[in-house]
């Protein structure tokens, strides 16, 4: 990667939850951030990565990209299959995968040209199966995959792509479905051998420094952060 004064991000789902902290920890570093979300933010443009279109569009206006962070993601409702609304399951395909791979697919030429860096956020609901949650955990394993092809094809273009695979992390979604009393914090965190949720805060810090030279030979990897979750208790 070039010096701090010219490295730029593109951090999907900036405006909340990971990808807010690390907007918030990647300017701090000195980096130039641009934040592409829904509704527009200081720094950044409305887009909704769901439309290839609109992310091609504004992928154009760049030149050059040191670092792609494909935070931008939905959960959806907590149905069983059997009654999961179509159009819901096609809402978060097209979010949490279709908008993974548009915003990677529109930025690979600045990613060639910077020799850049991706870090798409997959989940351990990927691999861990929980009721309620096959459209959800169904794009979160097609991210990892998704992972390691792009990593597999531009890994001579001197791109890298890595993938983290949280388990809960304590969002402002988490945490508006806590104070409705739609989940338990202390379920959630007894799922996890460390008894406790991930802060937002250790999870976007792990994605920035697996983007840094020191794990410059990394590339195609899903780093699993999840408190001992998938070890079972």
């Amino acid at each position: 990667m070039n010096n701090v004064e010219e490295r730029i991000a593109i951090v999907t789902g900036g405006a909340s939850g990971i990808g807010q902290e690390c907007v918030r920890q990647l300017r701090a570093a000195g980096w130039r951030v641009v934040v592409w979300d829904r509704s527009e933010q200081e720094g950044g443009v409305a887009v909704n990565i769901a439309d290839y279109a609109a992310v091609a569009a504004v992928a154009k206006q760049l030149d050059g990209v040191d670092l792609l962070i494909n935070a931008a993601g939905i959960a959806g409702g907590r149905e069983p299959v059997a009654e999961k609304d179509p159009a819901e399951w096609d809402s978060v395909l097209a979010v949490n995968l279709g908008g993974t791979f548009y915003c990677s697919h529109a930025l690979y030429p600045q990613l060639r040209k910077k020799r850049g860096v991706i870090v798409n956020v997959a989940s351990v609901a990927g691999t861990v199966m929980m009721k309620g949650r096959a459209h959800y955990a169904v794009s979160k394993a097609a991210v990892a995959t998704l992972t390691r092809s792009l990593a597999n094809e531009w890994a001579s273009d001197g791109i890298r792509v890595i993938a983290v695979a949280p388990g809960y992390v304590k969002t402002p979604m988490i945490q508006r479905s806590i104070e409705a009393g739609e989940l338990s914090e202390e379920k959630l965190a007894a799922m996890h051998p460390m008894n406790r949720l991930a802060s937002t805060q250790e999870i976007a810090a792990a994605m920035i420094a697996l983007a840094q030279p020191p794990f410059q030979f990394m590339t195609g990897e899903i780093v699993t952060i999840d408190g001992g979750m998938t070890l079972g208790k």
